[in-house]
This record gives C-alpha cells, sequence and structure tokens, in this order.
C-alpha cells in the first residue's frame, strides 16, 4: 500500500521537539519549508541575519519559531573549532586551520550537531552535495558503520512504497558492506512503521545465473546479514521481479519468505542502483519522495539544488522523526 508520508512523519516528529539545523539558511525554498514545519521542528538556520530577514520580508513569509544564527561572528566558534581539531587531530588538523573550516556553514553545522546544539544537519540546498557530505561523514558518522543512502520511491501503478538502496554513495561494496546496506535500509522501513521486506537484487534468482564471482558477495551478503538480524525477512540472491511480483515468485523462488512482496531492494553496487533509479524515473509512473542517509550519528538529510520545495518540507520533518525514533 503506498504510504501517506507526510501524515507519517508528523505523526512521528511529536515525541518531542528537535533542532534542526539547516546550513544554507539564506535559501528560498529552505526559508518556505520553514515557514511551513516550524510548528512542528524547530529549525536553526545559519546565514547573515539581515539577508535572511530581508528574504523572509520580501517572501512574505513568518518565521518567528524558528532561530537565525550568524556562524562567521558566532560566540560558538572558538568552541566549535577546539572541538573539531580534537575529532581531527589523528589527521593532523591544527587549530588554526580549524578555524577556518569553521567559517564554513557545512563543517559549523556538522560539529554545533555533534556538540550537542541540534539533533540533525540538513544541507546542500545550493552547494553540491560532497561540499556537506565530507564534514559530514568527517564529524558525524557513527563508528563501525557503512553509511548508506536509502531512497523512497512511490510506485503509483502499483499503490506500493518501496525502499532502495544505493544508488548514490557505495561504489563496489563488500559483501559485508551490503549486508549493512540491508541492515540499514531495514532500519529506515521501520522508522515509517513498516515491516522490512528484504530483497538482495541480482541477475540471478536462486542460481538461476550459475555460480560466478558476481553472485557470491549477494549470497555472503546474505548470510551475514541474516547472523545478525536473525528475525529479518530477507532472501536473495534474486531478480527485481521476482522480488517484488507474486506471479514472478511463484515461478522463480516459490519457497522464498518473501513471496514476491519484498519492499526494501538491495542493488550489489552503485552502477546497477544508480541505473535502475534514472530508468525508473523515465520509463515508469514510480517517483521520488526523498532520500534518507543512514549510518550516521545524527540525521543529515542532502536537499539538492534542484528538489521541489514539499520535498524539502518532507525530508526537515524525516529528521525529526528519525531522531524521535531511537
Amino acid at each position: 500500500m503506498l504510504l501517506d508520508l507526510k501524515s507519517i512523519l508528523e505523526k512521528g516528529v511529536q515525541k518531542k521537539q528537535v533542532r534542526v539545523v539547516v546550513c544554507e539558511g539564506w535559501d528560498e525554498r529552505c526559508l518556505q519549508a520553514t515557514a511551513s514545519v516550524q510548528h512542528l521542528v524547530k529549525i536553526v538556520l545559519l546565514g547573515n541575519p539581515e539577508e535572511i530577514k530581508k528574504k523572509v520580508k520580501e517572501l512574505k513569509l513568518n518565521i518567528n519559531k524558528a532561530e537565525i544564527i550568524d556562524y562567521k561572528n558566532s560566540p560558538l566558534k572558538d568552541e566549535l573549532a577546539k572541538k573539531l581539531t580534537e575529532l581531527r587531530k589523528s589527521k593532523g588538523l591544527t587549530l588554526e586551520e580549524a578555524k577556518k573550516l569553521i567559517e564554513d556553514e557545512n563543517y559549523f553545522a556538522c560539529v554545533y550537531c555533534h556538540a550537542g546544539y541540534a539533533n540533525a544537519v540538513a544541507g546542500s540546498a545550493i552547494c553540491p552535495t560532497a561540499t556537506l557530505m565530507r564534514p559530514a561523514l568527517q564529524i558525524l558518522r557513527e563508528k563501525g558503520k557503512i553509511v548508506s543512502e536509502v531512497s523512497i520511491a512511490e510506485d503509483i501503478k502499483n499503490d506500493r512504497t518501496l525502499f532502495f538502496t544505493d544508488a548514490s554513495l557505495n561504489i563496489s561494496p563488500s559483501p559485508e558492506e551490503l549486508a549493512q546496506m540491508a541492515l540499514n535500509a531495514a532500519e529506515c522501513a521501520r522508522d515509517f512503521k513498516v515491516i522490512p521486506k528484504v530483497a538482495l537484487i541480482s541477475f540471478s534468482t536462486k542460481g538461476s545465473g550459475g555460480d560466478g564471482p558476481e553472485i557470491k558477495p549477494v549470497l555472503d551478503a546474505l548470510r551475514i546479514a541474516k547472523e545478525k538480524e536473525p528475525k529479518l525477512i530477507i532472501d536473495g540472491e534474486m531478480q527485481v521481479d521476482a522480488a517484488v511480483s507474486p506471479n514472478s515468485a511463484k515461478k522463480k523462488c516459490p519457497n522464498s519468505p518473501l513471496k514476491g512482496e519484498a519492499n526494501v531492494l538491495v542493488f550489489p553496487n552503485l552502477n546497477t542502483a544508480n541505473v535502475f533509479a534514472h530508468s525508473m524515473l523515465q520509463f515508469s509512473e514510480m517517483k521520488y519522495a526523498f532520500t534518507v542517509l543512514k549510518g550516521m550519528q545524527h540525521p543529515v538529510a542532502i536537499l539538492g539544488r534542484s528538489t521541489p520545495l514539499e520535498t524539502i518540507k518532507l525530508m526537515l520533518l524525516s529528521c525529526a522523526m528519525q531522531v524521535n525514533a531511537k
């Protein structure tokens, strides 16, 4: 069944108020989104206060519940620079270098969140994704976990919501990494109150493609994931139709616990996942809702330079819901 994502998110943020720091607080879409969600989420906007207030006035918005921080002149700069130095001292970062980095809104936001002043970070509304991902991975990465992106897609034709991974970050994951990506995606589904049914995707279904070197990592990942979460409904290797079509599953893998009802698709590498993602958008009625990063100590939302306003609203709420889900 197609999920009512907006209702789920709005309900999921009501446990406790969450502070989300927005790196590029002067971005027009971020300001419009702030005006819409500020009654549910505490938004902290980084940027020049006068510039932001001027733009808010031009847009005729009310963001009176949001906080604006002039990060270039913040009294927290020295404290955050010291924390960044401590975090990166093994990499040779000096205090002087850290002070320069804190002048960047992305580094400021990530250290600000790490220091406990916010619960989540949202950015890359203007800058390239890598500009935010670099400090996010350096500062907010969860120790011992691979960071993976989970895409949430709405399959209008078949009235269902699917979670799939990873179309952006991990190029050629090892079996251990692939297993963790599967567990990350399953966790994401649970955040949305969905019982995950995970399929490890391949060009082969249960041996139909032979026992070549492309299939073994998928089978190893299946074994590792089962060892880590024995109760998880997961199976592989299988083709997409065997994973999501009950009719195909009856013919290709009748004994699979998924029964052709997988709602989480884990692709074996970035090449496969990215081709699927772009083909899906071009040749089907499916559409992206938004993406979630898993494997972080705190939620990080990659907003995107061309992301529609409504999606940005959902991503800000998603940050808050993820905090409340822990």
